[in-house]
């Protein structure tokens, strides 16, 4: 959805991108990665517990950052641009922390979220310690945090609303958090679910909810309402609102019993979920290089722009992951087994 979304002006995907509230895809992105350490990390309860989780969270994330910081300034040299102090400092996978935007949309674009993602691996620790006894305490307390930054910065300038609405790692913690909780419930929902055509009439009507959800989080849908919001409510409804209603998704996908998860287990699905962080990085970068080369302005038609834009970025994105993440992933799990003379 964010490629999509990123590349609407270019490609228009029939006019269909301009009609849903597809940044949700940010949501659903941090209410997956919460879910999902919840379920590799359960608990952390030694010291060496925690420098294997952190370890991991790094080599996960640093290395295609790095790469895609470093592409993103070999472009913005091409352009004649130049990368300020600040911004080249802070890329550090502080920069989200900056309510500047020139910082945190600095040289890799979509990289903010990467930002983000690094403080929620800092504090998950503390999230999941007793996770089983505090889980709705942390997350009443998270979706508290979130709502305090909504008041906070309601009389500021657009540049400061959005960065409390959608762009801060304290804002942005409770969807995080929501993939824990989600996590935590999972036995209740199998048991509720049962298996069978129910599971896959489950799964349906979570796709068809969280697709109302992000068609009727469309800012300009939100606009409409009857009743008034303020201006940060409203960036953050039509841009993160709708991640209950993914941690919903995900929960009840992540039973497999229906017939659509079992669909999504097609090998090429699972390749492509498995390049997907790495697509997620060099999308836009794919896009800078073909716009400053010329190739959008060929007069090939829009579909087939889109087509060879797509087999790119795809083909990039495989690179990444083949060249990049796995050996990256491979020498840490290495390391870390020589550290503690065992297989990790």
């Amino acid at each position: 959805m964010v490629v999509v979304f990123h590349t609407r002006r270019e490609f228009g995907y029939f006019g269909l991108a301009e009609h849903l509230a597809l940044t949700q895809a940010v949501s659903l992105f941090f209410v997956l990665s919460g879910y999902i350490l919840a379920h590799t990390h359960r608990t952390i309860t030694s010291r060496s517990d925690l420098y294997i989780f952190y370890i991991k969270r790094l080599g996960r994330i640093w290395p295609l950052h790095l790469i895609g910081a470093a592409a993103a300034a070999w472009l913005i040299h091409y352009e004649g641009g130049s990368v300020g102090s600040s911004a080249a400092i802070l890329n550090v996978l502080l920069h989200a922390w900056s309510p500047d935007i020139a910082t945190y949309f600095s040289l890799n674009g979509v990289s903010w979220s990467l930002s983000d993602e690094a403080f929620f691996y800092a504090v998950f620790p503390l999230l999941i310690w007793r996770v089983n006894a505090t889980w709705a305490v942390k997350l009443a307390g998270t979706i508290l945090v979130t709502a305090a930054m909504l008041v906070a910065f309601e009389n500021m300038g657009r540049p400061l609303m959005l960065w409390s609405a959608y762009i801060s790692p304290i804002t942005r913690l409770s969807e995080f958090m929501m993939g824990i909780a989600a996590y935590q419930l999972r036995g209740t929902l199998r048991n509720a679910i049962e298996g069978g055509w129910r599971a896959s009439a489950f799964e349906i009507g979570a796709v068809l909810i969280a697709v109302s959800a992000i068609w009727a989080a469309d800012l300009r849908v939100v606009s409409d309402l009857p009743f008034p919001l303020s201006k940060p409510v409203a960036i953050w409804l039509s841009n993160c609102g709708a991640g209950v209603l993914f941690a919903l998704l995900i929960a009840v996908f992540a039973l497999e019993d229906g017939g659509l998860s079992r669909l999504l287990q097609a090998r090429l699905l699972i390749y492509l979920g498995e390049i997907s962080f790495a697509l997620y990085v060099v999308h836009q970068l794919v896009l800078r290089f073909a716009e400053d080369h010329g190739y959008m302005a060929q007069s090939y038609p829009v579909a087939a722009k889109a087509a060879l834009y797509w087999l790119a970025a795809i083909a990039v994105a495989a690179a990444a992951h083949h060249l990049i993440e796995i050996p990256v992933q491979r020498l840490v799990l290495s390391r870390l087994a020589i550290r503690r003379g065992v297989v990790v």
